[in-house]
């Protein structure tokens, strides 16, 4: 039997005030204060439309309006949210409290503070994440109000040899590195993160079955903390196991549990079938690359793709993109415009990319932009997934990057995403097709 899941409505305070937008500063503060909160949603209508913290109403002026100083827009969790979900959102806004919606608008307000209290015996406190616990409590209620359910499981290669050879405060700092790695790529709102158990970590998620598959892709592809060993640089991997499938019917709380758990051992057998894999051996391998290949063995050639240059321009008609990227001594060159003067440069960037792609390396790598987000507390970072388009069957490549700007980082995420999957066919293509 899973433990009771532990929600925002057991801890919200129900009773709270809010302003609207023309409320002034000088109103804000005197509520705040004689409430007692953390903050003070803003609603308009019956919708809430942003949150003014004391932090945001300092130094202003007493007859300035909220609307000009209050975050906005502002994530708000649910009363039936989890406590180590509403916890990820409120970091992820630096916040000390939150207004808590439901569908007849707000219904309360949470603190920081509460949620700590509630949730600080289900919590690793080597890396903050839940324990598994957690992950059981809120996947069988999950399963049991019908939503479907994955479960992506990551087992740390060499993490033995990081505490033998470098002591286990060094194994710490790695195990806080990669918990910090799988934040970045969980969403809040479909997928829960926990600290399974030594150098395991499990996710949750209610995504669909593509999308979740493509979650442990990525997760498989980001995982990789470097560490120095006698002067020479390594890193560690993880092995991830996947596990998921549509349920017909709704389950009961006890065959939810049952369910949990069995998901957890088809991704955690998954994991160790994906670590004693071709690709995981190789993985595990280049641990200490002394061992990788034996002497004398040459190995499959790879090549990369490199971005030599990007140029971007606007003018009152269009804005354009033009990228070049080398492969060996190839080169492609794409570009990609849009009508008017404020069109998403990165999708413009990314389009050039996948172009130059298919000039530099040929007409069987066809690709098309399936998804790109910028990431609101770093804009210079985009993630970007690309879709094959040279085939029937429907193969998502996610990558990442930081640039100089949007376009820049656009270019080097779809690059991130096709380098690593397509090095060994970009080889091929150097090694049949030579240019002098």
């Amino acid at each position: 039997m899973s433990e009771p899941l532990v929600t925002v409505a057991d801890v919200m305070v129900a009773d709270t005030v809010g302003v609207p937008p023309d409320a002034t500063v000088g109103r804000a503060c005197a509520l705040l204060v004689e409430h007692r909160l953390g903050g003070l949603p803003v609603v308009d209508g019956g919708r809430v439309v942003g949150f003014v913290t004391p932090a945001r109403l300092l130094g202003q002026p007493a007859e300035r309006a909220v609307a000009d100083v209050m975050l906005s827009p502002v994530a708000c969790p649910t009363p039936d949210l989890s406590l180590v979900q509403a916890h990820a959102m409120a970091a992820s806004q630096h916040l000390e409290a939150l207004p808590v919606v439901d569908q007849r608008g707000l219904a309360g307000q949470v603190s920081l503070v509460a949620i700590l209290q509630a949730k600080s015996q289900e919590t690793d406190p080597l890396t903050g994440l839940p324990w598994a616990t957690a992950l059981r409590a809120w996947a069988a209620a999950e399963l049991t109000q019908g939503h479907e359910l994955a479960m992506v499981f990551v087992d740390l290669d060499n993490f033995g040899a990081v505490n033998k050879l470098l002591g286990h405060v060094v194994g710490d700092d790695v195990l806080r590195a990669v918990a910090s790695q799988l934040t970045a790529v969980v969403d809040v709102h479909t997928d829960l993160l926990c600290r399974y158990g030594g150098d395991e970590f499990a996710i949750a998620t209610t995504r669909r079955d593509v999308d979740a598959r493509a979650l442990a892709a990525l997760v498989q592809e980001r995982i990789a903390v470097p560490v120095e060993v006698d002067g020479e640089s390594r890193r560690v991997t993880a092995s991830v196991g996947y596990a998921g499938g549509r349920r017909l019917h709704r389950r009961t709380a006890a065959h939810a549990a049952a369910n949990v758990d069995d998901l957890l051992s088809l991704a955690s057998r998954a994991s160790t079938r994906a670590k004693e894999s071709p690709d995981g051996l190789a993985r595990r391998a280049t641990w200490d690359g002394r061992r990788a290949a034996p002497a004398g063995t040459p190995g499959p050639p790879e090549a990369r793709l490199c971005l030599v240059e990007i140029r971007t321009a606007k003018s009152l008609d269009q804005s354009s993109v033009s990228v070049r990227l080398r492969l060996g001594a190839r080169e492609g060159i794409g570009t990609a415009a849009s009508p008017g003067t404020s069109p998403p440069m990165a999708r413009l960037a990314a389009a050039a990319t996948l172009r130059a792609v298919l000039r530099a390396a040929g007409e069987r790598f066809a690709y098309v932009v399936d998804d790109l987000a910028e990431v609101p507390s770093a804009p210079e970072r985009v993630i970007v997934v690309v879709l094959e388009d040279a085939t029937n069957v429907a193969r998502r490549f996610i990558g990442a990057a930081r640039g100089a700007d949007e376009s820049d980082a656009a270019a080097k995420a779809v690059l991130d995403a096709l380098n690593r999957v397509l090095a060994r066919p970009f080889g091929e293509i150097l090694r049949a097709q030579p240019v002098s």
